[in-house]
């Protein structure tokens, strides 16, 4: 195979925005690093704009027939992506700013897209390095995915993830001060961690091995050490997230020689001994086999990570908790059951002046207006006059010029919150469906809860599992846990798991929200008055997370299903759409540009809601 591949992009210069010290330096050493071990493209501003189409011309350049040659892609055991410059959050994603400024969102880079499309050229592991901000930021439209996806199915490599930052939080440069050259805290610390042994970055497992190497581990581990220090020497707060993703024995970024300096072989010359007593016995002890340490390592690595992740997923959950999100749901849904009898509504909180598209799924309605809803807040409350058995798509304008839609879902009432802003262009930060019979009891957390946690990067895929539990054993549990749910599946690369939740909620007969659909890569077509959605059978998985449930890992046959929606629900969903279904779905990938910063899919500008609402008026599905 290969050398594995570094490309490092550096933009100090940006449109509109503050010149940053050190960024050009910063990626210049990570790629003399890297010259030895790896092959390198880098790619920076210093005498030429770094735009999309340079980007993709480097990686992809153009045979003789004028296609996209990936050659230099193809066959590589690891692929890393260092950014420097400017960054905001677009939850749960980043978009990284190139040369022509924050505001064109065909020439910024959206980090989970690029990375997910770099996984379809089959390396093994990619790592993925951002030193940029996460801040937020108003903004309009997608982001980028720098290169087309290559055709056919691929496996889901082993990913590394080291932000500088954390979500909503910035990374600093320093600038050049008393003869010393600028530079940025996080990729100083991390160029110190790959350059020397200093005992810190060395994997301790390791070192009981004689082998002095920087892990994906112990890397993840002296970044989050480190960069806090080194920003309050400046005066700063920076606290990186690092999620190492590489396994033993492919896991070492470095490996230096014994006489490198720092502790030799783990034993740092303390009579630390003779307080613990004897030493464990290393692999070594155990097996002269280097296939059965490998194993031994592997395995101890897996039941570490299973043991962090178990008390971090409470630390997690307990952050995605709110205050008023959940309550706020369960109040309005009380109220609609005390209201409509037991026949589904849709409820828009935060504004009296929402109004209903008429559309072909929507033959009448009463609406409702309230300057003071049960919480307080202004609400309008939509009723329909024939109770729907089967799913509706309702359009719903707001704020002037905002557009929405919900998937209104036979025995299920559906709750939208606007944001709570000062800009008139209000998107909807909340979409929650509850039951008209009642709450379905505990849960581990409100769908509401789980859309901050997964809009707002607390939640991981490896929470996936705990979150589908709950849709699997509750009939009429809020179909956004599925959607979250299947996100974080997809971030993990486990299509198989998507696939099995769309199996079951044809089983209980409920359509597939259209998140999911897209997400596991399921043929979507028109039948009639409506979308149907062909599942596939998914083999039973082998040797998966036991301490998931049963039905994470069980075959599931293939099956069909009515699709629940017209557009994704969540904002996050389109950079997965690759072609349009539906006349309302290409419109509004037309105006994509105009999709608000709102986690819930929203549409803002008179043209935009224009052209989408006569769509939506035009369509018979």
């Amino acid at each position: 195979m290969r050398k594995p591949l570094l490309v490092g992009i550096a933009v100090h210069k940006a449109k509109f925005l503050d010149v940053l010290p050190g960024v050009l330096e910063a990626n210049e050493k990570l790629c003399a690093w890297a010259a030895d071990r790896y092959d390198v493209v880098s790619i920076d501003d210093r005498k030429s704009a770094v735009t999309i189409d340079r980007i993709r011309r480097e990686l992809t350049p153009r045979d003789e027939e004028g296609d996209p040659d990936p050659s230099l892609l193809l066959d590589r055991p690891r692929i890393i992506v260092y950014f420097a410059g400017h960054g905001f959050a677009a939850w749960p994603d980043q978009y990284w700013i190139l040369s022509a400024g924050p505001n064109q969102p065909n020439e910024r880079i959206s980090a989970n897209s690029f990375r997910d499309t770099l996984a379809s050229y089959e390396p093994k592991q990619i790592a993925f390095i951002s030193d940029a901000c996460r801040s937020a930021s108003a903004f309009q439209g997608l982001a980028n995915a720098v290169l087309d996806r290559a055709e056919g199915s691929y496996r889901n490599p082993q990913k590394d993830v080291f932000y500088s930052c954390q979500d909503g939080k910035s990374s600093y440069a320093v600038p050049a001060k008393d003869g010393k050259p600028p530079y940025l805290v996080f990729s100083s610390v991390l160029l110190k961690a790959l350059s020397e042994p200093d005992g810190e970055n060395l994997d301790v497992v390791l070192l009981d091995l004689k082998k002095r190497a920087v892990t994906s581990q112990s890397l993840s581990t002296y970044l989050e050490k480190h960069v806090s220090a080194a920003a309050m020497d400046v005066d700063r707060i920076q606290n990186t997230q690092c999620d190492p993703g590489f396994r033993p024995r492919d896991h070492i970024y470095i490996e230096f020689d014994a006489g490198d300096g720092g502790p030799e072989g783990g034993d740092d010359g303390s009579d630390d001994d003779l307080v613990r007593g004897p030493r464990p016995r290393t692999t070594a002890d155990k097996s002269k086999d280097f296939e059965g340490m490998a194993e031994f390592l592997r395995a101890g690595f897996e039941r570490e990570e299973r043991a962090r992740d178990a008390s971090d997923r409470q630390r997690r959950f307990a952050l995605s908790r709110s205050e008023w999100r959940g309550p706020l749901v369960r109040r309005v849904g009380e109220y609609l059951r005390e209201t409509t009898n037991y026949e589904p509504a849709l409820a828009v909180v935060g504004t009296n002046s929402a109004r209903v598209i008429p559309g072909h799924t929507v033959d009448g309605v009463s609406v409702d207006r309230y300057p003071y809803g049960p919480m307080g807040e202004d609400m309008t409350l939509v009723r329909f006059r024939d109770h729907p058995r089967a799913s509706k798509n309702v359009g719903i304008r707001f704020a002037h010029d905002s557009i929405a839609f919900v998937p209104v879902y036979p025995d299920m009432h559906s709750i939208c919150v606007l944001e709570d802003t000062n800009n008139r262009r209000k998107g909807l930060q909340i979409l929650s469906w509850i039951s008209i019979y009642g709450d379905g009891g505990d849960q581990l957390m409100h769908s509401a809860e789980a859309l901050k946690g997964f809009t707002s990067g607390l939640l991981r895929s490896t929470d996936a599992g705990k979150l589908a539990e709950q849709i699997r054993y509750t009939k009429h549990l809020d179909p956004m846990m599925g959607v979250v749910a299947a996100y974080l599946y997809r971030s993990a690369g486990d299509i198989d798991n998507i696939r099995r939740m769309a199996f079951y909620y044809v089983h209980h007969n409920q359509p597939i929200p259209f998140d999911l659909a897209i997400l596991g890569g399921l043929r979507i077509h028109p039948d009639r008055d409506q979308f149907v959605v062909e599942v596939p059978a998914v083999t039973e998985a082998e040797g998966g997370d036991m301490q998931t449930a049963v039905f994470t890992r069980e075959a599931t046959p293939s099956t069909d299903g009515r699709l629940g929606g017209l557009i994704p629900i969540l904002r996050a969903g389109w950079p997965y759409c690759q072609r349009a279904i539906g006349p309302v779905h290409r419109t509004c990938l037309d105006f994509i540009d105009s999709l608000s910063s709102a986690p819930v899919t929203t549409f803002v500008g008179k043209k935009a809601v224009k052209a989408i609402s006569r769509a939506y008026l035009e369509s018979e599905l």
